[in-house]
Protein backbone atom coordinates (compact mmCIF):
# COMPACT_ATOMS: atom_id res chain seq x y z
CA UNK A 1 0.00 0.00 0.00
CA UNK A 2 2.86 2.12 0.55
CA UNK A 3 4.37 1.56 -2.59
CA UNK A 4 1.13 2.49 -4.53
CA UNK A 5 0.62 5.95 -2.49
CA UNK A 6 4.49 6.59 -3.19
CA UNK A 7 4.27 5.84 -7.08
CA UNK A 8 0.82 7.67 -6.85
CA UNK A 9 3.21 10.63 -5.56
CA UNK A 10 5.78 10.33 -7.81
CA UNK A 11 3.46 10.72 -10.90
CA UNK A 12 1.89 13.38 -9.54
CA UNK A 13 4.51 15.73 -8.96
CA UNK A 14 6.32 14.40 -12.26
CA UNK A 15 3.72 14.92 -14.22
CA UNK A 16 2.68 18.59 -12.41
CA UNK A 17 6.38 19.45 -13.25
CA UNK A 18 5.60 18.40 -17.24
CA UNK A 19 3.35 20.71 -17.18
CA UNK A 20 5.28 23.14 -15.46
CA UNK A 21 7.79 23.30 -17.53
CA UNK A 22 6.20 23.04 -21.22
CA UNK A 23 3.54 25.75 -19.42
CA UNK A 24 6.22 28.32 -19.34
CA UNK A 25 7.76 28.41 -22.62
CA UNK A 26 6.57 31.73 -23.44
CA UNK A 27 8.38 32.75 -26.88
CA UNK A 28 8.96 36.16 -25.73
CA UNK A 29 5.34 37.07 -24.88
CA UNK A 30 5.93 37.94 -21.37
CA UNK A 31 3.76 35.29 -19.86
CA UNK A 32 4.12 33.26 -17.14
CA UNK A 33 2.78 30.74 -16.00
CA UNK A 34 2.68 28.12 -12.58
CA UNK A 35 0.48 25.05 -11.98
CA UNK A 36 0.44 24.32 -8.20
CA UNK A 37 -1.12 20.29 -7.91
CA UNK A 38 -1.62 19.15 -4.40
CA UNK A 39 -4.23 16.46 -3.09
CA UNK A 40 -6.20 18.82 -1.87
CA UNK A 41 -5.57 21.59 -4.03
CA UNK A 42 -5.31 22.49 -8.02
CA UNK A 43 -3.79 26.51 -8.57
CA UNK A 44 -3.17 28.37 -11.56
CA UNK A 45 -1.27 31.21 -11.57
CA UNK A 46 -0.56 33.15 -15.25
CA UNK A 47 1.02 36.57 -15.77
CA UNK A 48 0.37 37.82 -18.66
CA UNK A 49 0.58 41.00 -21.10
CA UNK A 50 -2.05 43.57 -19.82
CA UNK A 51 -3.41 44.22 -23.68
CA UNK A 52 -4.65 40.67 -23.32
CA UNK A 53 -6.97 41.09 -20.09
CA UNK A 54 -10.44 41.89 -22.14
CA UNK A 55 -9.80 38.26 -24.19
CA UNK A 56 -8.60 36.55 -20.98
CA UNK A 57 -11.66 37.40 -19.12
CA UNK A 58 -13.89 36.98 -22.37
CA UNK A 59 -12.90 33.59 -22.48
CA UNK A 60 -13.17 32.56 -18.78
CA UNK A 61 -17.21 34.71 -18.84
CA UNK A 62 -18.03 31.86 -21.85
CA UNK A 63 -16.13 29.24 -20.22
CA UNK A 64 -17.91 29.84 -16.89
CA UNK A 65 -21.37 30.45 -18.25
CA UNK A 66 -22.57 33.20 -16.48
CA UNK A 67 -22.52 36.97 -18.03
CA UNK A 68 -20.81 39.83 -16.27
CA UNK A 69 -18.64 37.79 -13.89
CA UNK A 70 -15.72 40.68 -13.54
CA UNK A 71 -16.03 43.98 -12.72
CA UNK A 72 -14.93 46.92 -14.61
CA UNK A 73 -12.92 48.17 -11.98
CA UNK A 74 -10.04 45.83 -10.79
CA UNK A 75 -8.82 43.47 -8.71
CA UNK A 76 -12.13 40.96 -9.43
CA UNK A 77 -12.24 38.46 -6.84
CA UNK A 78 -14.89 35.67 -7.74
CA UNK A 79 -16.39 32.78 -6.03
CA UNK A 80 -17.93 30.78 -8.98
CA UNK A 81 -20.02 28.03 -9.16
CA UNK A 82 -20.90 26.53 -12.94
CA UNK A 83 -24.04 24.93 -13.93
CA UNK A 84 -23.16 21.25 -13.32
CA UNK A 85 -21.49 22.61 -9.29
CA UNK A 86 -18.09 23.17 -10.33
CA UNK A 87 -16.92 25.34 -8.23
CA UNK A 88 -13.54 27.18 -7.89
CA UNK A 89 -12.16 30.94 -6.98
CA UNK A 90 -10.18 33.69 -9.47
CA UNK A 91 -8.47 36.40 -8.46
CA UNK A 92 -7.99 39.32 -11.91
CA UNK A 93 -6.24 42.09 -12.30
CA UNK A 94 -4.52 43.61 -15.55
CA UNK A 95 -2.20 40.72 -16.52
CA UNK A 96 -2.41 38.76 -13.50
CA UNK A 97 -4.99 35.83 -12.88
CA UNK A 98 -5.38 33.11 -10.58
CA UNK A 99 -7.74 30.38 -10.03
CA UNK A 100 -7.65 28.32 -6.81
CA UNK A 101 -9.78 24.58 -7.60
CA UNK A 102 -10.85 22.44 -4.49
CA UNK A 103 -10.23 18.95 -5.04
CA UNK A 104 -12.32 17.88 -2.19
CA UNK A 105 -15.48 20.28 -3.42
CA UNK A 106 -15.93 19.02 -7.11
CA UNK A 107 -15.28 15.57 -9.20
CA UNK A 108 -12.12 14.45 -10.79
CA UNK A 109 -14.15 15.55 -14.35
CA UNK A 110 -14.45 18.98 -13.04
CA UNK A 111 -10.72 19.02 -12.26
CA UNK A 112 -10.24 17.73 -15.70
CA UNK A 113 -12.46 20.96 -17.18
CA UNK A 114 -10.88 23.32 -14.91
CA UNK A 115 -7.18 22.12 -16.29
CA UNK A 116 -8.19 23.11 -19.79
CA UNK A 117 -8.10 26.58 -18.93
CA UNK A 118 -4.69 26.69 -19.23
CA UNK A 119 -4.42 24.81 -22.23
CA UNK A 120 -6.63 27.19 -24.11
CA UNK A 121 -5.89 30.48 -22.39
CA UNK A 122 -2.01 29.76 -24.06
CA UNK A 123 -3.72 30.29 -27.78
CA UNK A 124 -5.13 33.17 -26.52
CA UNK A 125 -2.07 34.86 -24.54
CA UNK A 126 0.45 33.58 -27.92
Amino acid sequence: MRTNLLTAKILVFAVSMGFILTSCKNSGNNRSVVVKETNDQYHLAIDYNQSKTDSVEHYLTRFIGQDTIFKAAHPSEINVTMADKTTFAIKSTPGDLSLTFDKSKNSKTALDRVKKINEELKTILN
